[in-house]
Parts: structure tokens; sequence; C-alpha cells
């Protein structure tokens, strides 16, 4: 949802970073966006639309496992992948990236920063 408000320079940042890239968001990420969407939040829930909207025209969506949170999801999909990075935003998503010893994008400051 971050990357929805401030799409204008973060896409631009990563694709220097880690030229070539190509984005995609997983399955469970997209479902996740969809329940937000309907949330009584109305701040949430647009920018959850806007999210929708961004992954659909911008964005590949894959399959992941259908158990298990979205974190476990995530980081199923990651493994055995060197060359997928995790853009994320949540502390704890991090730490078991970490823990795992798999890549992640994130922000501090406003600025990519890779993890």
């Amino acid at each position: 949802m971050t990357l929805a408000e401030k799409s204008s320079h973060i896409i631009d940042d990563i694709i220097r970073l880690l030229d070539p890239v190509s984005f995609v968001v997983p399955d469970c990420v997209v479902e996740e966006l969809s329940r937000l969407s309907s949330s009584k939040h109305v701040k949430k829930s647009k920018i959850a639309l806007l999210a929708l909207k961004f992954v659909h025209e911008k964005m590949r969506v894959v399959e992941t496992l259908k158990a298990g949170s979205v974190d476990d999801r995530i980081i199923s999909y990651a493994r055995g992948r060197p060359e997928v990075w995790i853009a994320t935003m949540d502390r704890r998503l991090r730490g078991r990236l970490f823990r795992e010893k798999l890549k992640c994008v994130t922000l501090s400051n406003d600025k990519v920063v890779l993890c």
C-alpha cells in the first residue's frame, strides 16, 4: 500500500538498484488488498483500491501456497528463488526474511533500502 501512495520515485529507485527487475505480487497479497478495499475505514479502503489498480497495471500476479498466513506464503514463495527480493514495510516480516537469509527491499526516511 505504501508503494501505491508513494510510487513516483520508489519504482525508479528500485529499478536503479536492482536492474534488471520485473515486479510480481503474490496472489495472497492481492487477496489481502481486496479484503482491505472493502474495509469500513475509508482511508485504508481507498489506498487498498489504489494499490490493486497499481498491481493490475504494473505487476504480474504469481501463485503461492494456499495455506498459511500471508507472510508464510510470501516466505515460501521466496525460498529457493535467489533472484527474488521481497518489498515490505512490515518489521516482523523483515525480521523473518533476515533470519531465513532472504532478500528484502524497504523504505527508510523515504529512501529505498536493500536488506
